[in-house]
C-alpha cells in the first residue's frame, strides 16, 4: 500500500486488478458488509392505546397462560413500518420484590394466530432465545412483512427479535423498566456485521449485554429466522 501511494501511476492498474479479482471470487464466501450502515433505522416504542392495553386481558391472550394468568400493570407498543398490520405489544407485570414478569404479545395480521413470548426483569434467568414458540412468532412477522424484507434489513429485523425477547439495549439504567412517553429503538445503538454464505445469512449484533448471532435462510422468497446464539463471543 505504501508503494502504491508513492507511485500514483499504478493506481489504475490496481483498480483493474481488484475488479477482476472480485469478479472471480466465490459468492458463497462471507461478506463483512453491514447492510444498514448507511441507512440507520429508528423506531419509537410508545405507550399502548386503550384498545391495545385491553388486548392483555382478552380471552385470546388469557388462553396463552393456562397455568397462571398474569396481572399486567402497563403496556408498550412498537410500530414497525414494514409490519403495517401487526400488533407488537409488551406487557409488564408489577414488580415482585426483585422480579417483574413481561410478555410480548404478537399478532402479525388480523388472520394470524396470537403469540406470547414470556420474559422477565430483575433477578431472573432469561428463557432461551431459541425456543420454538419464540422463533415461530418472529417468523410469522417476517412472513407478513410488506414489502418483503431484503437482506439489507436483517440488522433491524434482528433488533426487533431482541425487543420481543426483552433483550434490546436499554437507555435507562434502572433495574426495572418504567412507563414512559416514548423512546427510540435504533440500529445506531448496536454494532452489527453481516455474513452471507449462499442462501444462509448470519447477523452478529454486539449489545450492552453481549454478542448475539442470528442465522437466517430464505423460504419461499421470504426471510426465515433459523436459530439464535446468545453470548456468541464466549
Amino acid at each position: 500500500m505504501d508503494s502504491a501511494m508513492r507511485n500514483l501511476w499504478i493506481i489504475p492498474l490496481a483498480i483493474v486488478f481488484s475488479a477482476i479479482h472480485a469478479s472471480g471470487q466465490d459468492s458463497t464466501k462471507p461478506s463483512l458488509a453491514t447492510p444498514e450502515d448507511h441507512s440507520k433505522t429508528t423506531w419509537l416504542v410508545r405507550p399502548c392505546t386503550a384498545n391495545e392495553t385491553a388486548i392483555g386481558s382478552s380471552p385470546e391472550v388469557i388462553r396463552l397462560f393456562p397455568d397462571e394468568r398474569p396481572v399486567f400493570q402497563w403496556c408498550e407498543a412498537l410500530d414497525v413500518p414494514w409490519l403495517p398490520n401487526a400488533k407488537v405489544l409488551r406487557f409488564h407485570a408489577a414488580v415482585n420484590v426483585d422480579y417483574s414478569g413481561t410478555a410480548a404479545i404478537i399478532k402479525a395480521t388480523s388472520e394470524s394466530p396470537i403469540w406470547s413470548i414470556e420474559s422477565g426483569e430483575g433477578l431472573v434467568e432469561q428463557p432461551s432465545p431459541n425456543l420454538p414458540n419464540s422463533l415461530d412468532a418472529m417468523n410469522d412477522l417476517l412472513r407478513s412483512a410488506k414489502p418483503v424484507l431484503k437482506n439489507s434489513q436483517l440488522e433491524s429485523a434482528s433488533i426487533l427479535y431482541l425487543f420481543l425477547l426483552g433483550r434490546e439495549n436499554r437507555r435507562s439504567h434502572s433495574f426495572f423498566r418504567q412507563p414512559e412517553k416514548q423512546h427510540p429503538l435504533s440500529t445506531a445503538d448496536y454494532r452489527g456485521s453481516y455474513q452471507r454464505r449462499g442462501a444462509i445469512s448470519v447477523v452478529t449484533l454486539t449489545t450492552l449485554s453481549g454478542v448475539w448471532k442470528l442465522t437466517y435462510s430464505s423460504q419461499r422468497g421470504r426471510l426465515h429466522l433459523d436459530s439464535v446464539v446468545e453470548n456468541a463471543g464466549d
